[in-house]
């Protein structure tokens, strides 16, 4: 090798040197930088030249610069990544929805609310005859239907803002999606194919940024492809796919009187079929956790009101009824009774009506009627139990244009009241009934109760409309009875499930979620070992380089001077 040749390969060390005090330069700046993947410069032997029998070095050169990357780590990431999102998003359900439980406030929650009411009740039963005791637990009525229709909007507004929040999620799938393709485009274009070469790191850095926040929103699979494009696949259809994507959108379906909205792709109407992420996670928790302790507190209110009703319906206020019409409607009077579409469902059985004089009460006569429900002869239907109550004397029963049963009494002098209801007819249709509506948002105090004026009608007494406490003592005692429809649990226990049904998810919800949070992040951890900046260890290389750099430049001071003494020679 000539002089002048070894001059060269002196200033390919230089040059090679040079690049790699850059690399380690511009991974020391990025020590902070998130997302930033540690890059190394890549050196590779000059090729050789052959004098006779003598194979001579050339010195070093760069071959690439890359970027220090554990692939299967990254991709691993990408499923913790979602599966972190999707558990810490129940998590947050359930904390929310045990605030708006608020279990332990002072006196202002469901629980004590029900407590009230039948202490209140209780408190009747001490002074029957005080009207003042009955309006007072009428109130506690109030209160108590009022409890549940604040914690049935309080949660159903949760929904609300869970379906909002899936909403946002599509306008972002598109946006990181167009990112990642673009992304695509530009670093294809820049290393030419050649992935390994990781020319366009900076590039890589965002594109892998958009990746993981998709990866956080939906359960995707991600797959470089040769041309160093990425293709991004959710639930088996491409999202992205090197320098093409597919757009999103948001469909509305009502279900239970909520319109709920689900992401699909424009072109094929298919559901964004993802089983992680923040998505998966607001499904869960819109449909499921919250979804499921409202149609919870719907069954709650619904037994609570057709279960009260049916011990209620019995009893007798201090005064009888002069008027009175259904709360329930039928569109059809000529259907059997249990197939007439109202919301709670009466069996077989029969009731009394008990007709009176208030002037002289030896005239007092009961009458029993009889519900067939047993769907072998002719059924009771709204028409022929209006026959029935009509053919009673001093007794009118007709049906309104709207479908209600109205009863009236034909004497000034005649009261009616009821008793011994074994078929629930009375509580499905309304009628002498505490509670109205069948669901937490609209169950409330049937309006004939309300006001000072109504409030002798409170239906305590059992033998007879009067000043007994005998149905009251049932009442009270209704909280702890158990019911026949619950499996004989009670009101109380169905109440105290649904607190633990909230309580035991909210404990797994925080356990799954912390797993995931421990496992995503022992995986980065063994990502940052490998991608991670060291600035010790890139300090070492800054000073190998350096070291190497000056014995370089003085490699090519001495070749030089030999130069300098040869020409002179």
């Amino acid at each position: 090798m000539s002089l002048f040749g070894a001059i060269q390969m002196g200033g390919n060390t230089l040059r090679a040197m040079q690049i790699g005090l850059h690399v380690v330069g511009n991974n020391i700046a990025n020590a902070n930088t998130p997302g930033y993947v540690r890059q190394e410069a890549i050196f590779v032997p000059a090729p050789v030249q052959v004098h006779g029998n003598l194979i001579l070095g050339t010195g070093v050169l760069v071959d690439s610069i890359v970027q220090k990357l554990d692939r299967f780590v990254q991709e691993r990431l990408v499923g913790a990544h979602g599966d972190r999102a999707n558990a810490e998003v129940q998590e947050e359900v359930y904390r929310d929805l045990e605030s708006a439980l608020n279990a332990l406030s002072d006196g202002t929650d469901l629980s004590s609310s029900l407590t009230s009411f039948f202490n209140a009740i209780h408190e009747v039963m001490k002074d029957p005859g005080n009207i003042a005791m009955r309006n007072l637990a009428i109130g506690a009525g109030s209160a108590l239907t009022e409890n549940f229709g604040q914690m049935y909007r309080g949660v159903f507004a949760m929904q609300g803002e869970l379906n909002e929040r899936v909403s946002a999620i599509s306008d972002e799938i598109n946006g990181l999606a167009e990112e990642v393709r673009r992304l695509n485009l530009q670093i294809s274009s820049i290393e030419g194919g050649d992935s390994s070469g990781s020319q366009a790191a900076g590039l890589r850095v965002q594109r892998q940024e958009a990746v993981n926040r998709l990866s956080e929103l939906i359960g995707i699979r991600v797959d470089e492809q040769p041309s160093g494009g990425l293709s991004v696949a959710v639930g088996g259809e491409f999202l992205v796919f090197e320098g093409q994507r597919r757009e999103v959108a948001v469909t509305a379906t009502n279900e239970n009187g909520a319109a709920l909205g689900f992401i699909e792709f424009i072109d094929t109407h298919s559901p964004l079929d993802t089983t992680s992420g923040e998505l998966q996670g607001l499904y869960t928790g819109r449909d499921e956790i919250v979804g499921g302790f409202l149609e919870r507190l719907d069954e709650l209110a619904g037994t609570l009101a057709f279960e009260f009703n049916k011990v209620y319906s019995q009893g007798q206020g201090l005064v009888g009824f002069k008027q009175l019409t259904s709360v329930e409607t039928i569109d059809d009077a000529s259907a059997a009774l249990d197939e007439a579409g109202l919301e709670f469902t009466p069996v077989s059985g029969s009731f009394n009506v008990v007709v009176s004089s208030k002037t002289n009460p030896q005239l007092t006569h009961t009458h029993r009627l009889l519900v067939d429900l047993n769907g072998l002869d002719e059924d009771t239907t709204l028409t022929s139990l209006a026959a029935q109550l009509d053919a009673i004397a001093d007794l009118s029963a007709s049906i309104s244009t709207s479908g209600a049963l109205v009863l009236s009494s034909e004497s000034s002098d005649v009261e009616f009241s009821f008793a011994g209801d074994t078929s629930g007819v009375l509580a499905a249709l309304g009628i002498n009934t505490f509670f109205t509506g069948s669901t937490a948002a609209s169950l409330n105090v049937n309006a004939e109760l309300k006001g000072i004026e109504n409030a002798s009608k409170f239906a305590a007494s059992l033998g007879g409309i009067g000043n007994d406490a005998g149905n009251a003592e049932r009442l009270a005692a209704f909280l702890d009875r158990p019911l026949e429809s619950a499996s004989n649990a009670s009101l109380a226990d169905l109440y105290n499930q649904i607190l633990n049904e909230v309580a035991q998810g909210s404990s797994i919800a925080q356990s799954v979620a912390e797993g995931y949070r421990v496992f995503e992040g022992t995986l980065e951890g063994q990502q940052q070992a490998v991608s991670g900046v060291s600035v010790d260890e890139e300090a070492i290389k800054m000073i190998t380089l350096q070291r190497i750099y000056q014995a370089s430049a003085r490699y090519i001071q001495t070749c030089s001077e030999l130069l300098e003494l040869l020409v002179q020679l």
